[in-house]
């Protein structure tokens, strides 16, 4: 029954950008097209720090979701995974190093005469959106960590 919840939580999950993207009259073909092209614009500005963030991610969220769905169903929660403390702190870390990766790939090569802004400040709002993710990854790591197995501390 448990693994059945999970499930039903992640899917409605994942479904959600889906539901919101044929909503919107946005088809698979182009959301997915679309996703990709975003994925490589912040690999491209970032580097390689994007795939682990994702990473962890992906199983802080798969743990937050088991967590809820136990929680709805009544169900004892399970204890906290050891890997949730170096995985909110690799965020945080992770996060910071593709600020500051981005960064230097923002101003790397540019002389003060041929700076021009618009590239630039797209570059940096791309690095930083790495220290958005590592920092949003944290918090919920750190939120789990602190409620419980039952997250209890929610109610």
């Amino acid at each position: 029954m448990r693994v059945g919840l999970v499930g039903v939580g992640l899917a409605l999950l994942l479904a959600t950008p889906v539901v919101a993207a044929l909503a919107l009259g946005v088809g698979p073909v182009t959301a997915f097209a679309l996703t990709g092209a975003g994925l490589a614009a912040a690999h491209t500005a970032v580097g390689w720090v994007l795939i682990p963030q994702l990473v962890l991610a992906v199983g802080v969220i798969a743990l937050l979701a088991e967590r809820l769905a136990a929680r709805a169903a009544g169900l004892p929660g399970a204890t906290t995974p050891r890997w949730l403390e170096p995985a909110v702190e690799s965020a945080l870390l992770l996060g910071m190093l593709g600020t500051i990766s981005g960064m230097v790939r923002g101003f790397a090569g540019i002389s003060p005469e041929d700076m021009e802004p618009g590239p630039l400040l797209h570059a940096l709002g791309t690095a930083l959106r790495s220290s958005f993710l590592g920092f949003g990854i944290a918090l919920v790591g750190v939120w789990i960590r602190d409620a419980g197995p039952g997250l209890e501390a929610a109610t």
